[in-house]
């Protein structure tokens, strides 16, 4: 889970990426421009109810400031489960940055969150404070208009309509469009996909922990010289550099079993025509062609 939740912020954090992020799924519109952003702390201290001072941690967080519109906090959190407190937890993220502006005397700005939800399944949770007094009974009608409620913004990234994937301009059209694939059991890297990516090493990294296949971290070993030539990457390329690395796999594969079974061969022959093969072991075995050989295994595959 770590790796996951590190792999998502490290592309995220990316300024283009973070804005694209924003502007498709939750404004619709280009509203933010990735060059007003500014890195934000992830880090929060608030007073417990016991007294005691804890912390707190936020995914990624951003503001943004642009000739006089100030967002204090652009929050994104990660989810690949379905948390049913989302609503609380948000609310407590937001809240901790509008008192930390109240008690550092500045002037109160807008605090905006959103979840991106990456699991297989949708959002099946309250995304709103309401929502989970629905979970108790007896809470009546008439009470509802005077409870302060608190919606969250859960965007389900493997549902997304293939409209809202292609409007993507980053690089999280490839994260989006994997999520989707993956879902639906197809792959998403096509051989004739010329779709460019900015930040490839970040991509990989982050396709490779949710996929446990290290063809993409050893693509990225592939392209590294390339990447730092500044070359242009495309999805097509990334297929390329997975299928070499797949053949080259699978030829360190046939080699060693085609070893291991002349190795059987040569010792089934020596235990047939040498009645005394330790005596032999040290002259035939240690050839070049066997040095990698031990003699723990000569006597596993003699004794067997």
């Amino acid at each position: 889970m770590a790796e996951k939740d590190r792999a998502e912020k490290v592309l995220e954090d990316y300024n283009d990426v973070f804005a694209d992020i924003y502007n498709t799924l939750l404004f619709k519109e280009h509203f933010l421009d990735e060059r007003n952003l500014n890195y934000g702390p992830t880090e929060s201290i608030y007073k417990a109810e016991t007294g005691e001072m804890a912390e707190q941690r936020r995914d990624v967080q951003k503001s943004y400031n642009d000739n006089g519109l100030c967002i204090f906090s652009l929050g994104m959190e990660n989810q690949e489960t379905i948390d049913k407190l989302m609503p609380i937890r948000i609310m407590g993220y937001d809240y901790s940055t509008y008192r930390a502006m109240a008690v550092n005397n500045k002037p109160i700005a807008p605090v905006i969150t959103i979840v991106l939800n990456f699991s297989s399944t949708r959002w099946s949770k309250p995304k709103n404070l309401l929502g989970l007094f629905g979970m108790t009974k007896n809470i009546p009608d008439k009470l509802k208009p005077f409870i302060q409620d608190y919606e969250v913004k859960v965007f389900d990234i493997a549902f997304l309509e293939d409209e809202v994937i292609d409007a993507f301009t980053s690089d999280f059209k490839i994260i989006a469009r994997f999520f989707k694939e993956k879902r639906l059991g197809k792959s998403s890297i096509m051989e004739d996909d010329r779709t460019a990516l900015k930040h490839v090493e970040a991509v990989l990294d982050m396709l490779n922990v949710f996929t446990k296949d290290n063809r993409y971290n050893n693509a990225s070993d592939l392209l590294r010289s390339r990447i730092l030539k500044g070359d242009e990457i495309f999805m097509c390329s990334i297929a390329e550099a997975l299928e070499k690395k797949g053949i080259e796999q699978g030829i360190e594969q046939g080699i060693e079993q085609g070893i291991e079974r002349g190795l059987k061969a040569l010792v089934q022959s020596l235990k047939e025509f040498l009645p005394d093969f330790p005596s032999v072991y040290k002259a035939v075995i240690k050839n070049e062609d066997y040095r990698n050989v031990t003699e723990d295994q000569v006597r596993e595959y003699y004794y067997s």
